[in-house]
């Protein structure tokens, strides 16, 4: 079950089986390579470090563990998770090392090309990420985060209309990715098409009521729309869910009598 919410990219409801997995059956190894894929795309760095820790207590000779790869060279995602460690770590060419490793392994293993991706993108080789995020992709073509992670790179590189296309495409395979819609509603903003953008805040409202982005995005839109009743509610919704951005958000607040982020309707290209 785990498995096949991974393979479909819902990688929340694959973490939550895993962990029902772990606390039923503590010891067990198996499909753990696949939890820690999981746990790095959820960019739960801390508890991947945990996970590969206990792989390596439970079973040194586990193909699943962190030395896997002296005992089953061709086991792609041990060198995969090699690679998530050295990322945590700051380590990119080590990460590198090991993800070309998996690669070599199995040249189908788009972790391992997923893995590049985001060294590169983390090292500001913007079109080295795309490339090797468009390699994962056409393995793994009905993944919605890759699509997304080649439209970040591409916004990246002052490529606005390029990474609308891969997150258009993202939504459309999964409707329910906040990510992904909250991606969108941001590059639909920057290029100045708010009833669009407008459009992907409602849907992502209701599918992330509680998150403070998401009514933060929703305050600077109605800024942009002149809209400041609909700004400082949804601003007041934002420091409400969120207190520690409060700094942040009052400046947002502050600012609504500021002309900078004005827009008008008439130029929508929406």
């Amino acid at each position: 079950m785990g498995r096949a919410q991974y393979e479909q990219a819902r990688y929340s409801e694959a973490a939550e089986v895993f962990e029902k997995v772990k606390r039923i059956a503590p010891s067990r190894m198996e499909d753990m390579e696949v939890y820690s894929t999981v746990l790095w795309h959820n960019k739960s760095e801390t508890d991947l470090a945990y996970l590969a820790h206990e792989l390596i207590e439970a079973d040194r000779l586990s193909p699943q563990a962190w030395r896997a790869t002296q005992l089953d060279p061709k086991f792609a995602y041990a060198f995969t998770l090699q690679g998530h460690e050295h990322v945590a770590n700051e380590e990119f060419d080590k990460a590198l090392f090991a993800y070309r490793s998996a690669i070599a392994a199995d040249s189908r293993h788009y972790n391992g090309w997923y893995g590049l991706g985001r060294v590169y993108e983390k090292m500001g080789k913007y079109e080295i990420a795309e490339k090797h995020y468009k390699n994962a992709h056409h393995i793994n073509p009905r993944n919605p985060v890759l699509l997304v992670c080649i439209g970040v790179v591409l916004e990246r590189m002052r490529k606005p209309q390029a990474a609308l296309l891969q997150y258009n495409e993202a939504c459309r395979l999964d409707p329910r990715s906040a990510l992904a819609r909250f991606k969108k509603a941001r590059v639909l903003m920057n290029l100045r098409k708010t009833r669009m953008a407008l459009e992907e805040l409602e849907i992502l409202k209701d599918l992330a009521p509680d998150e403070a982005n998401v009514h933060f995005m929703l305050g600077k839109l109605y800024k942009m729309m002149r809209d400041k009743t609909s700004a400082i509610r949804h601003f007041t919704i934002a420091l409400n869910l969120d207190p520690k951005a409060a700094q942040y958000i009052k400046e947002a607040m502050e600012s609504l009598e500021d002309d900078e982020d004005e827009y008008d309707d008439d130029d929508d290209g929406a």
